[in-house]
């Protein structure tokens, strides 16, 4: 069986499990995307007794978290700030209070994503972060029937342009796409990490197959070998029969050694 195939088998978590705290000092977001709905606005419904505009999902911040204790990180592992929102809602004057902050805890790494990375422009990001979007695709065609964010297009256009030196991509709910323009793209920006992973809430996505999300992962790390592939929810879109010949077909690809160029792959 293929290393691959384990992986894909194995990591089925929703959450990044590099992750070791969701450091919720701002909540809330206004892009609407369908696939938040049954996830992030979810989680949020269980605050209507503790806090309304985190039950309604509105932009807010929590000043009173930003004293909170939080653990040391050691290798890939962060302190996600802001999990549940998008962060390019908040306040700029109580976000350059968590720089600030940031600034104290040499020890630790920060995750700050968003989809929206020309936000990334307004400030300036202590070493100790990771800058990282949300990517699902490279098309931009009816990307506005699921949600508000900028289109993948702009996305990749303004972080290609952020000079920093840790970017990671998230490419989940992963939504179909085209193999050589995504490819590009991420070799563009060059980030140090890509975390992919499927829908976990059956919103009825335009998803890929998974033999070409496999293919996908498998040309990042024989072209990009630099850059770390974390599986999240990789879910098995085919049934248990036909998981058979398709592992044979994979380990045999991975035990074919790869010559040619970049074009002869994709």
């Amino acid at each position: 069986m293929s290393g691959i195939i384990k992986l894909v088998k194995k990591k089925r978590m929703n959450m990044y499990y590099d992750s070791v705290k969701q450091w919720n000092l701002f909540v809330g977001c206004k892009f609407n995307c369908l696939y938040c709905k049954k996830s992030f606005q979810a989680q949020m419904k269980r605050q209507k007794k503790n806090c309304i505009k985190c039950y309604n999902y509105d932009p807010h911040s929590h000043e009173d978290r930003l004293t909170q204790k939080l653990p040391i990180t050691e290798g890939d592992q962060f302190i996600w700030v802001c999990s549940s929102g998008d962060i390019s809602f908040i306040d700029p004057d109580f976000m350059q209070k968590i720089l600030d902050k940031l600034e104290t805890l040499k020890d630790r790494t920060f995750l700050i994503q968003t989809k929206d990375p020309s936000w990334f422009f307004k400030f300036k990001f202590p070493d100790n972060c990771i800058l990282g979007i949300t990517l699902e695709t490279n098309r931009d065609e009816n990307y506005k029937d699921i949600s508000n964010a900028p289109l993948p297009s702009k996305r990749y256009e303004d972080f290609k342009k952020l000079d920093f030196h840790r970017k990671s991509i998230t490419i989940e709910p992963i939504l179909d796409f085209d193999d050589d323009i995504l490819f590009q793209w991420v070799s563009n920006i060059e980030p140090e990490r890509i975390y992919i992973g499927y829908d976990t809430k059956k919103n009825s996505l335009n998803e890929p197959f998974l033999t070409k999300t496999i293919d996908f992962i498998e040309l990042l790390e024989n072209f990009l070998p630099d850059i770390k592939i974390k599986l999240k929810f990789m879910k098995n879109l085919f049934r248990d029969k036909n998981l058979e010949p398709f592992e044979k077909k994979i380990e045999e690809k991975s035990n074919k050694k790869r010559t040619g160029t970049l074009d002869d792959f994709i």
